[in-house]
């Protein structure tokens, strides 16, 4: 789903509710662009898992901005803490339910984790490739 970036605390509240209700992504755009995703907190972290197996480590990042708010940002029932390098995690009481990147970072973490799921192979199958390979 795509949605203009919004301004406001309850729009931008009931987004996060919809990723936590349903799982989907939204992709946020300014003049049709995509500037920023919201994601469920357990497909960032599987995206990064797969990447990290492929690229050996995390996308490397440039120093973080000298300004950003400080503490953490309330969106109706949920709590937004803010990363120095950009992005978000969103909270509700004690869970993390959301996280917000850039477009271009969750766009370089699919790619990332395409390669290291293709390059993955289970106990079982890798047992059955190193026989096939000694016959």
């Amino acid at each position: 789903m795509d949605v203009e970036l919004i301004e406001g605390a309850p729009e931008f509240g009931r987004l996060i509710a919809q990723v936590e209700e349903t799982g989907e992504r939204v992709r946020l755009t300014a003049d049709g662009e995509p500037t920023g995703v919201l994601l469920p907190a357990a497909e960032l972290a599987a995206l990064e898992y797969w990447a990290a197996r492929h690229h050996k480590g995390a996308r490397p990042q440039e120093e973080p901005a000298d300004e950003y708010p400080p503490g953490p940002t309330a969106f109706g029932p949920y709590i937004g803490y803010r990363h120095p390098h950009g992005g978000m995690t969103l909270t509700r009481g004690r869970v993390v339910v959301a996280e917000l990147r850039d477009a271009d970072t969750v766009a370089w973490l699919e790619k990332q984790a395409m390669y290291g799921r293709q390059g993955y192979m289970g106990p079982k199958r890798l047992a059955a490739f190193a026989e096939f390979l000694a016959r």
